[in-house]
């Protein structure tokens, strides 16, 4: 990973062509984000600086008005750019492209139907409905993020927080994806993990109301745990001393 940011403009932080596409801005921008996040740079400044660079070239050239705009500052005449070569043509098997798609849109009906029965208590028969898709679609998020739900509402935390780290793996941009992680290892009374995931979804967005609140409902949890163990400690203090009288 190369990242030059003085003097440069907004592609070369990315280090893709000014007609680069919005999935090779995207792709681009990923790949620098995951190794310049702070949680990995272990916050060094200067690093991190850096970071907040690569998240606004991001901002720009993901946004196609805001793009235009900045194309035209910076005098990005693109009509001199020479075409890229056409790709090859690609002879695909289109009865395994169209049995992929019609497996597609059947995940997509079974997992709104698996949320209907999450929704009813039937965490069991959502599973039963949704984990055969595992094998075709294992890093698929709404599939994960529903089968999290079900194993939580059977009490298998240890299965919902392995669905829920696929999907953070996959999503990781998501704070969403660390807040229902973290609710989850609060169910399974994992308050310090819950915590570490709470702060992880405020890493991506430091405004996040729910993430601020759950962060603040595990610490008075803990607070209150503190309290019930030294209270318990202080009766088993008490308990003997009177045995040694």
């Amino acid at each position: 990973m190369t990242v030059i940011i003085e003097n440069s403009n907004y592609y070369e932080i990315l280090s893709v062509p000014c007609r680069a596409s919005h999935d090779e801005i995207e792709n681009a921008y990923h790949d620098i984000a995951r190794k310049l996040h702070p949680d990995v740079t272990g916050n060094d400044p200067e690093l991190t600086e850096i970071y907040m660079t690569v998240n606004q070239a991001y901002h720009v050239l993901s946004n196609r008005d805001e793009r235009e705009k900045y194309d035209e500052l910076i005098g990005v005449d693109k009509s001199s750019e020479k075409p890229s070569d056409p790709k090859p043509e690609v002879i695909q098997d289109k009865t395994a492209a169209t049995d992929m798609k019609l497996l597609d849109a059947k995940l997509m009906r079974s997992t709104r139907e698996a949320e209907k029965l999450c929704g009813k208590g039937n965490y069991w028969e959502a599973t039963r409905l949704l984990e055969k898709y595992l094998n075709t679609h294992p890093d698929n998020p709404h599939l994960r993020r529903v089968l999290a739900t079900a194993a939580a509402g059977m009490s298998r935390f240890h299965d919902a927080v392995n669905h829920m780290k696929i999907v953070c793996t996959v999503e990781y941009h998501d704070p969403e994806n660390y807040i229902m992680l973290g609710k989850i290892y609060m169910q399974a009374d994992q308050l310090l993990l819950a915590e570490e995931s709470m702060l992880e979804a405020l890493s991506w967005n430091s405004e996040h109301e729910e993430a601020k609140r759950m962060i603040k409902k595990i610490r008075e949890m803990k607070d209150a745990e503190g309290s019930v163990f030294a209270r318990v400690l202080r009766k088993m203090s008490h308990v003997l001393k009177r045995g040694e009288e």
